[in-house]
């Protein structure tokens, strides 16, 4: 009983066949998935669409009109008529209008860079909506490749102490003496197998959170081939410093609605210009006139009119509002650029501490290298020792407890090397640039 319930322990996590998944398929899966991702490519659509020169109003309208009117006069009693008695007048008229606004104070070409600038806006939205993604599938990623390598590592204990638990069973079974050894093994079975079945849970829960980033089903498994390394280009502050500033879409999105925010000016100044309008059309019309009484008749009726308007408004007066609205929109604008010269300062703060913190978790992760290598080799020598009986179990303990510390503790500050990395790249914009995010948004043919 006690054999199957450690071979359960050790391939309970193996129940099914796993599909390779490495962290590129990881991010192409959530490209494909991830409804947020849908959505904000479905509002960049609805930007490019809306984005034309006639949304803007430069394109003319034309508007077809039909009516049919009747009407029934009694001219019985009317001797100035022309048709004495009852006549029936039904017409039948079409009318095609087009209205073209020639000018209205620059308003169009205003509406135009509007619709330019909401287009970018929103790219840059889901820009930072897709790099956010990718930054979360990356770092629920290597949590769940840092829980396996932890995993190992305990499996490693285990294995060992069931080893050691196995040889002492069958020592004491035999007659011969190693009680302490049989009790000490037996009771680092069972902390082992705790460790064990705590790690698997959190391995599990890992992955579970990377299905949900990707857009996976609850129970879909992968075998995760990513190691855990990066690649580190070597760069000083300054420099990631200046890249950020050119490259951080948050940023650029600032500088967006402070384009917006400029038009805006614009187009409360455009108040203060006359509106020019051309207004064309012709209307056909045909009739019958239908007289009753003694001498009855039917006759008909055909027109055509055409006709031309230009009209030229401006207003004089309204109560001081233009003024208003510019000045308004002025504030406006100077808030805008202030709160870019605000995130631009809050950013650069942002990534200095960033900066030093991945130096100095960086010497960090090298010292527990270096503690995982002394650790490994003090582990061989105190088992060899043990072996030979010059090393007692509870020295072998202190000195297996040590290495497995060790391992774990250097699997958790690579871990944070890993995840600062990323947020280097993040802050700067590295991360756009490397996954191609604005290819991704524009909708393929």
């Amino acid at each position: 009983m006690k054999n199957l319930f450690l071979v359960f322990i050790l391939f309970s996590s193996i129940a099914f066949s796993q599909n390779e998944l490495t962290l590129s398929g990881a991010i192409e899966k959530a490209m494909t998935n991830n409804f947020q991702i849908k959505l904000i490519k479905a509002n960049y659509e609805i930007a490019q669409t809306q984005n034309t020169w006639g949304m803007a109003g430069m394109v003319p309208t034309f508007a077809v009109n039909l009516a049919n009117s009747n009407s029934l006069t009694d001219n019985t009693n009317n001797p100035a008529s022309f048709f004495p008695g009852v006549v029936l007048y039904d017409n039948l008229q079409v009318s095609l209008d087009m209205t073209w606004t020639v000018f209205s104070g620059f308003g169009i070409r205003i509406n135009k860079e509007r619709f330019d600038q909401l287009e970018e806006q929103t790219k840059g939205n889901a820009i930072v909506v897709i790099e956010s993604t990718i930054y979360d599938i990356i770092i629920a990623y290597y949590i769940a490749v840092t829980q396996e390598r932890k995993l190992d590592i305990l499996k490693e204990m285990l294995v060992y102490s069931k080893t050691k638990l196995d040889y002492f069973t069958m020592k004491s079974e035999m007659g011969l003496e190693g009680s302490i050894d049989l009790l000490t093994f037996r009771n680092q079975v069972l902390m082992d197998s705790s460790n064990f079945l705590m790690q698997e849970l959190a391995l599990k829960n890992a992955k579970r959170n990377l299905n949900l980033e990707m857009g996976e089903s609850i129970d879909q498994s992968y075998l995760l081939t990513d190691k855990l390394e990066f690649d580190v280009p070597k760069a000083t502050y300054g420099e990631l410093n200046e890249y950020m500033l050119a490259n951080n879409q948050n940023l650029k999105n600032q500088y967006i609605n402070m384009e917006l925010q400029r038009l805006n000016t614009e187009s409360k100044q455009s108040a203060y210009y006359p509106v020019v309008s051309l207004n064309l059309g012709t209307t056909p019309s045909v009739g019958r006139i239908q007289l009753f009484g003694d001498t009855p008749f039917t006759t008909g009726t055909n027109s055509l009119n055409y006709y031309g308007n230009v009209s030229v408004r401006y207003t004089l007066f309204n109560g001081y509002q233009r003024e208003r609205n510019v000045e308004i929109a002025r504030i406006q604008e100077e808030i805008s650029t202030m709160q870019a010269e605000d995130l631009s300062l809050n950013l650069s703060h942002n990534l200095r501490a960033i900066f030093e913190l991945y130096q100095t978790q960086s010497k960090i992760e090298d010292m527990s290298l270096e503690r995982v290598q002394y650790a490994k080799m003090l582990w061989e020598m105190g088992t060899d020792r043990y072996e030979r009986g010059s090393l007692t179990i509870f020295d072998l303990n202190d000195i297996k407890l040590g290495y497995e510390q060790a391992v774990l503790s250097y699997y958790d500050r690579l871990f944070d090397l890993l995840k600062t990395h990323y947020d280097l790249m993040r802050l700067t914009g590295t991360i756009s640039q490397e996954y191609k995010v604005a290819e991704e948004i524009t909708p393929k043919e």
